[in-house]
């Protein structure tokens, strides 16, 4: 194969792209879920940013599906929001055997409840499960039953825009002995949480601090999988960047190659040595959580046929010499939290490079237009592929 075609598979790439939800193992199936509603409604909150901040509320119901060795799962059921009485033993305690995800719900219009590729998030959830050695399952079914408890929880996706309905699915193993090995027990749940925009006024640019002593991820680990495990050892390192005036961490290893921002991936919006616009993000080498935002941006940068949108090994030191040489467009990050997240400096070897952005946008042109796009497929009137109205 000629070197021209290996590179054009490369920018290719998705992770996303032929998604099988399929399980080799018996599953749930949505179409067994009983729902029992609660008798105590909860007061909704205001849909007021400064109130409805991110995990600070829950909505009425909840999804629960239990699994054990000898029995397989058991059927979905939607229950109302409650607390787990789990015992001590149980190995998500202590051996931190449980993985997540993240994604949202938003209200169209007419009221109709849209989601953002979720069957994405149920692919990496798959991959995440199987890592841990949890039970599999079957994405599309786990989709169908989150799609009933958001209708039957309706009410709490807000309707305005700016915010959306959080969603949680979230496994945990519960076998109940200690000791390293895979869970006899495990116990899949979903909640949702309404949430305001993550930014109230408007995108805002943050300070970034490159991490030379800690890293998030190496090599070999499980640094493309969202388990608990990933998050816990950065909790540390945030406190005390955030004492020295930064917002987050720049995560990369020890040689400088660049991995991702805080819980974000990495975006640099660049001119090469040879003058040309290049979109450049690092690639998915198994340090890096492969986003479903990230992956949304990749495929609407490269419709747009403007300037090369490259997957690559980036390092620190190429990184520093073009926002020094003035090369540097913008930086930004990307999450399902805050969609994009502009960047406006970066701390390296005892330095502040600054980062170029539009203070009337708060945020780079692209970043902003991006920001722009995604937030039309999430909540607008035209129908699109990433979304599903349910």
């Amino acid at each position: 194969m000629s070197a021209s075609k290996v590179q054009k598979l490369f920018f290719r790439f998705s992770y996303y792209k032929n998604l099988d939800l399929t399980s080799p193992y018996p599953s749930f199936q949505a179409r067994d879920m009983t729902t029992t509603h609660t008798m105590h409604y909860i007061t909704k909150p205001p849909c007021d940013p400064k109130i409805m901040t991110f995990g600070a509320f829950h909505t009425d119901h909840m999804l629960e599906i239990d699994w054990t060795e000898k029995m397989g799962w058991s059927r979905p059921q939607i229950i109302p929001f409650k607390s787990f009485s789990i015992h001590p033993f149980a190995a998500c305690l202590h051996y931190a055997i449980e993985c997540f995800e993240g994604a949202k719900a938003y209200k169209g219009p007419n009221k109709t409840i849209r989601t953002f590729r979720l069957d994405c998030n149920m692919y990496r959830m798959k991959q995440s499960a199987k890592r841990l050695s949890l039970p599999d399952f079957d994405g599309a079914e786990l989709q169908k039953c989150i799609e009933g408890l958001l209708k039957v929880d309706q009410d709490w996706i807000p309707d305005r825009p700016g915010f959306s309905c959080y969603i949680r699915p979230t496994i945990i193993a519960t076998e109940e002995a200690l000791g390293v090995r895979a869970s006899s027990r495990a116990k899949l749940f979903v909640v949702l949480c309404p949430v305001g925009p993550y930014f109230p006024s408007g995108l805002k640019p943050v300070r970034v601090f490159c991490n030379t002593t800690t890293i998030r991820s190496a090599p070999g680990g499980v640094g493309g999988y969202k388990v608990a495990g990933n998050y816990a050892p950065t909790v540390m390192p945030l406190k005390e960047v955030q004492k020295i005036g930064f917002h987050q961490n720049l995560w990369m290893l020890p040689d400088g190659l660049v991995q991702e921002m805080g819980v974000c991936n990495l975006f640099f919006f660049w001119k090469n040595k040879q003058g040309e616009r290049e979109l450049v993000t690092p690639q998915l080498d198994g340090t890096i959580l492969p986003g479903i935002v990230r992956d949304s941006l990749l495929e609407l940068t490269r419709e747009m046929k403007q300037f090369k949108v490259i997957e690559k090994k980036v390092y620190i030191q190429e990184v520093i010499e073009a926002i020094s040489e003035g090369r540097m467009i913008e930086m930004f990050g990307s999450g399902t939290a805050v969609s994009i997240q502009p960047i406006e400096a970066i701390g390296y070897n005892d330095q502040i490079y600054e980062v170029k952005y539009d203070p009337k946008l708060n945020a780079g042109e692209l970043s902003h237009q991006l920001f722009d796009m995604i937030t039309e497929i999430q909540t607008g009137s035209k129908p699109h592929k990433w979304i599903n109205v349910v």
